[in-house]
């Protein structure tokens, strides 16, 4: 079994790759290290940076690569993902009022879906009641457990399980509430952000498929990205899942209050803090033609 490197060998680990230290020092760079950020995610951002493949001495080492950027990116990626879990809260609680609203259309008295759908669902129950010793629900599964009406059943189960309910809605009922493929992407941008994940560390990295047409034609309809940029840019998967989100939040979010704020905040995020370094990327051209794609589309929506 290996030993974990000091932060002292982890530093050397990073130059013998040919990462360098002349804006960050060795020193603050340690201290970081100890107080903020773990090398495995820090180092995860590497990926975004090309390896010298010629030159003997220097082959396999990173070009072009600053500890500085790596931590840039680092904090850049921390910000996105508490824009992206306030979007998805907000995507969540709208996504139950369009379904208890199509409920009531149908004339389901709020129930009749709920039993059909536990039916078939057995586990759901069971994740449910596992909760019931939570001082948030435990009153509502004491109640009503385990006939639930709607508007309470949507309050005790995971996104992902809301997104299963969607879909059976569709099922029973012929109508769709949003394609169960957007938001499942919705959902994996969800929980990797509420687990820290890293999203920006494998820019480069392309979608399984095609980009879907509705996405391709939502960001067109902006008119804000020539052909080119949209082609290069939407196969991106990162950048691909992001469009998705903000496709998923502009068709399920009927508030225009929190559309304005959500899309101000991201457009605050992408204009002054991401540019704040903006001088580290510019030998990148994928961090820079992905974060210009972007810009213009969150600016159009703004």
């Amino acid at each position: 079994m290996k030993e974990m490197l000091t932060n002292e060998q982890l530093v050397e680990h990073m130059k013998n790759k040919g990462i360098k230290f002349t804006i960050v020092s060795e020193e603050d760079a340690k201290e970081f290290l100890k107080n903020n950020n773990y090398y495995m995610k820090l180092a995860a951002y590497r990926t975004n940076y090309e390896k010298q493949t010629m030159e003997r001495a220097t082959k396999g080492q990173y070009i072009n690569l600053e500890f500085a950027y790596l931590k840039e990116l680092s904090t850049i990626d921390t910000r996105l993902r508490s824009l992206i879990l306030e979007m998805c809260l907000d995507i969540e609680h709208h996504l139950k009022l369009k379904l208890l609203n199509e409920l009531e259309n149908e004339g389901d008295d709020g129930y009749q879906l709920i039993r059909k759908f536990v039916t078939k669902n057995d586990k759901v129950l069971k994740k449910i009641n596992s909760h019931k010793s939570s001082e948030y629900c435990k009153a509502l599964i004491e109640k009503y457990y385990p006939y639930f009406p709607a508007w309470v059943f949507v309050e005790l189960i995971s996104f992902g399980d809301l997104t299963y309910l969607c879909e059976f809605y569709r099922e029973i009922y012929g109508k769709e509430i949003i394609d169960k493929k957007f938001l499942n992407l919705v959902r994996d941008l969800r929980n990797a952000s509420a687990h820290s994940n890293c999203l920006i560390n494998r820019l480069s990295d392309e979608i399984y498929g095609v980009p879907d047409k509705r996405i391709i034609d939502f960001v067109k309809k902006l008119r804000c990205v020539g052909k080119t940029s949209l082609s290069n840019n939407i196969k991106r998967s990162f950048m691909y899942n992001f469009i998705v989100l903000l496709y998923v939040y502009d068709k399920i979010v009927k508030s225009e209050a929190a559309k304005k704020n959500q899309y101000a905040a991201l457009n605050e995020f992408l204009k002054h803090r991401v540019k704040k370094n903006a001088d580290y990327f510019e030998k990148n051209n994928s961090i820079k033609s992905q974060y210009s794609f972007l810009e213009k589309v969150v600016d159009s929506l703004n």
